[in-house]
């Protein structure tokens, strides 16, 4: 039987917050191998022919869409190997995971989407302006807390289910990872 540990590091947060630069800066850093659920949920929402907000409102009446990715995560359990995951509920799923929230204020967001050409593709088109923006954001925001407390009766909203809650509206990327930085070394010597 192999007891070894294997350390997951689970990140999720809001539109905008800089969630998947900071999962990937985590993975080179940590040499760990980077998962990332939402490259699952927009190519999903590419192949049906809509945005990725058109598909979480889709996803609040068709479970299915969310059991899928959540399936794959839950199996991610029994993987022998170190994971950092960028996903909305692998927190939720993995155990004895590093759980991280980054959060953002709702106007620095809609900035960072508006006027960042690759972040404004990953929504599948871009928004003619910032008001546009700003509802889709929120709406997008609004329709994943809701999907996730109606499937699982959580809130992904609550900063109390993380470990660690960064928001990065007027911090650097440098200043966000020396904050994981410290909470990681605390994270492993749980082990």
């Amino acid at each position: 039987m192999n007891d070894r540990i294997y350390h997951r590091i689970t990140i999720t947060g809001d539109p905008g917050s800089g969630k998947t630069t900071f999962a990937r800066n985590v993975a080179e850093r940590t040499g760990y191998r980077l998962i990332t659920t939402g490259n699952m949920f927009r190519a999903l929402a590419m192949q049906k022919g809509i945005s990725v907000a058109a598909l979480n409102e889709l996803a609040e009446t068709q479970q299915e869409i969310d059991r899928e990715v959540d399936g794959y995560v839950k199996d991610l359990n029994a993987a022998p190997e170190h994971l950092v995951l960028d996903s909305r509920m692998a927190w939720y799923f993995l155990k004895n995971s590093m759980k991280i929230r980054l959060v953002i204020d709702p106007d620095v967001a809609v900035q960072r989407i508006f006027n960042d050409a690759e972040r404004a593709r990953s929504w599948n088109d871009r928004f003619p302006d910032m008001d546009t923006a700003m509802k889709e954001v929120e709406s997008r925001r609004q329709s994943e807390i809701s999907r996730y407390k109606a499937l699982y009766d959580v809130d992904i909203g609550n900063d109390a289910n993380f470990d660690l809650v960064v928001n990065t509206s007027h911090k650097t990327r440098q200043e966000v990872l020396e904050i994981f930085d410290k909470a990681f070394v605390q994270y492993k010597a749980q082990f």
